[in-house]
């Protein structure tokens, strides 16, 4: 049987792809990684501006077998920081806040010793000088990340620290900054985040299986976070408060209203040109406004190519990742409800945008060795009277081989 498994996992050439269209391509290329459960969630991509393939894969709840859809909403992470640096640019325009403002302007009760120092713009660009905080206990799997906190309570608690650096000077990933950003906007507003969002951007774009996961997506019918084992195997993704994690990663979304967003980052309607240009233009470490812009380096498809990207990351239950190609009108949406091993799969979609073949992907040796326990388990469930005489024959066995090599050592001694 392991070596039938084996044989499986070879990893497959480019020339046994079959010839076809870019969707048939995709199809067979997510097939192979739904078949090795590499993916479970749904999938969008878009060339020229319109979509080609849209696919659910697997299950948004794996107890009752509900499976995924393109409709299937799923915890988008950080890709919510692009919805947040697009209001307070709206409040730009129109005058409510200032990008050279201080932090200390809109949030009197924050430590003056900081918020005089931190001006909007910096805090928008992850260059504030509030320390990283990706992998900190309260953005992380652990029992910090359950504890529930409004975010203005949060902010008071976690989001005072020292600088770490003078304000524009490093670029340091904050989830912190982005929560402040938010308790901004609410001020200058006198709305909430969830309601500004969805009359600002959701409704006027018709996205309407997208808003804040206030700990209810599964009431809302929204897929379920699970976390992948070798096998593979999955268990439940632990519980992380949304209340805290707020504007920088509190949004639920589909891949088709994650699709009407990028159309609306491209094209003129409800976010006028100026916006949309600055959104997408880097700053330090290639950050924009919520998404990364680079050049695809020369040894990927699509060398020499604009690519801007954003993931999402809700350890042990979401993985997002939106891949924009602004030249071609090409838009990549993959969103997953298992935490693990992407394997690639985001690469090779991009290769099969750009006419180059993917690399298809193969069973993980780890894959093949929990597989193979994982029948014998089965195989010792379903035949216990014939596992125990196999032990105790075993054990028996054992037993006569270490009473020989006794009588063995002791006649060698006489």
């Amino acid at each position: 049987m392991s070596v039938l498994i084996l044989l499986g996992a070879r990893l497959y050439s480019a020339t046994e792809i079959p010839p076809g269209n870019k969707a048939e391509r995709i199809d067979e290329l997510v097939a192979r990684y739904a078949k090795y459960g590499y993916m479970n969630g749904a999938i969008l991509v878009a060339e020229h501006g319109k979509v080609i393939y849209k696919k659910g894969i697997g299950d948004a709840a794996m107890e009752r077998h509900t499976p995924n859809t393109p409709q299937t909403k799923f915890g988008i992470a950080s890709i919510t920081k692009q919805f947040t640096a697009v209001l307070v640019l709206q409040q730009v325009a129109e005058g409510r806040i200032r990008l050279d403002a201080k932090v200390s302007d809109y949030l009197p009760w924050y430590r003056k010793d900081t918020g005089e120092r931190m001006t909007i713009e910096p805090v928008l660009h992850h260059t504030s000088g509030l320390p990283p905080d990706f992998d900190s206990p309260e953005f992380s799997q652990s029992e910090a990340a359950s504890r529930h906190y409004e975010p203005q309570a949060f902010a008071e608690k976690y989001c005072q620290q020292e600088l770490a650096s003078e304000p524009g000077t490093k670029w340091d990933y904050s989830n912190c900054g982005y929560d402040l950003l938010g308790l901004i906007l609410e001020r200058v507003t006198g709305k909430s985040f969830g309601e500004l969002l969805r009359e600002r951007l959701l409704d006027p774009l018709g996205m309407k299986d997208s808003g804040m996961d206030r700990n209810d997506l599964a009431q809302l019918g929204g897929a379920l976070g699970y976390l992948r084992h070798a096998g593979p195997r999955y268990t439940p993704g632990p519980y992380e408060d949304r209340g805290h994690i707020f504007v920088a990663g509190a949004m639920y979304s589909t891949v088709e209203d994650l699709f009407r967003w990028n159309q609306a980052l491209s094209e003129d309607g409800v976010l006028p040109k100026d916006i949309r240009d600055q959104v997408f233009k880097p700053g330090m470490n290639n950050w924009a406004y919520g998404w990364f812009v680079t050049k695809i380096p020369p040894d990927e498809p699509g060398a020499g190519s604009t690519m801007a990207e954003m993931r999402g990351d809700l350890p042990g239950n979401y993985f997002s990742w939106v891949l924009r190609y602004p030249e071609y009108g090409d838009v990549i949406v993959v969103l997953r409800n298992v935490y693990g091993s992407t394997e690639r799969l985001e690469g090779n979609l991009q290769a099969i945008l750009f006419d180059q073949e993917p690399r298809m992907p193969s069973r993980s040796p780890k894959d093949v060795a929990a597989g193979a326990w994982q029948a014998y388990e089965t195989w010792v469930g379903t035949h216990r009277i014939l596992s125990v005489l196999l032990a105790i024959l075993a054990i028996a066995g054992i037993r006569q081989m270490a009473h020989r090599r006794k009588r063995s050592r002791a006649a060698n001694r006489t």
